[in-house]
């Protein structure tokens, strides 16, 4: 009796180890943590907007768009995370991007937003990175980051058919004017400092510059990335943000009804 209990207790040990590792999985693959408490509910692309259902083929031709590779680029957007935003970014007339690093992903909207679209994008240049404004609870690494990545004075889309289309800003974030963008913005990528003070600054304007049903994007929506997860889960308690599945995007169609 003793040995059939031992054995049975083994089996239940082994078989909750298991169904532990298994959960575990499922949730490291959709980019979520063990047993996270973020209130961002986590959703499929199409539940975005309708054209990113996918038909027996996969995504519709409706969702064509055209894309730079990622390999190489340095701290970017992958293939997947910019395909969405190219494709909300063919509708949008105006557009407006917190941290153009390479200019990568800001060249990709551009060639993807309507010929008479406007896509505005500030960041920080070895000039100016002097006004860097760290928060006081701003770890050194996030600044460090922010400083490493505002070395481009050139940027992928100069020079180009689509530079007309763009506004570029050079200076801090948190000292941007955004008057002249108040409720004017179709959709915004938010990708600069991923420190805490800066997501929130960045959002706070951005909530001022969006329109009604408009798209507000965050980039590196990770626990990789406290600044961002822990500002977003904040703010998902007081809006509908959510988390693109299989991608480091956190999305809000604003709403002000």
């Amino acid at each position: 009796m003793l040995l059939l209990t031992i054995i049975l207790l083994i089996f239940i040990i082994l078989l909750l180890f298991s169904l532990s590792f298994a959960f575990r999985e499922r949730r490291r693959r959709k980019g979520r943590p063990f047993f996270d408490n973020s209130p961002v509910e986590l959703i499929e692309a199409s539940d975005i907007d309708p054209i990113f259902a996918s038909n027996e083929f996969g995504p519709s031709i409706n969702t064509e768009t055209l894309l730079i590779g990622d390999a190489g680029s340095f701290a970017s957007t992958n293939l997947t995370e910019a395909w969405i935003l190219c494709v909300l970014a063919k509708s949008a007339s105006t557009i407006f991007e917190f941290g153009t690093c390479s200019g990568r992903t800001t060249y990709m909207l551009a060639r993807n937003a309507p010929e008479d679209a406007t896509i505005g994008t500030i960041t920080l240049t070895p000039e100016t990175a002097k006004n860097y404004q760290a928060g006081s609870d701003d770890p050194d690494l996030w600044s460090k980051q922010a400083l490493i990545e505002s070395n481009y004075t050139k940027f992928l889309y100069s020079d180009t058919n689509e530079e007309k289309k763009i506004r570029q800003f050079l200076g801090d974030s948190k000292t941007f004017d955004e008057h002249e963008w108040i409720n004017q913005c179709d959709l915004i990528f938010i990708d600069g400092s991923h420190a805490y003070s800066y997501v929130k600054s960045d959002t706070e304007k951005s909530m001022r510059m969006i329109k009604n049903n408009g798209f507000i994007i965050w980039h590196d929506f990770s626990p990789a990335c406290p600044g961002v997860w822990n500002y977003l889960s904040e703010l998902a308690t007081q809006y509908p943000v959510k988390h693109i599945k299989g991608t480091r995007l956190g999305i809000l169609k604003f709403t002000n009804n």
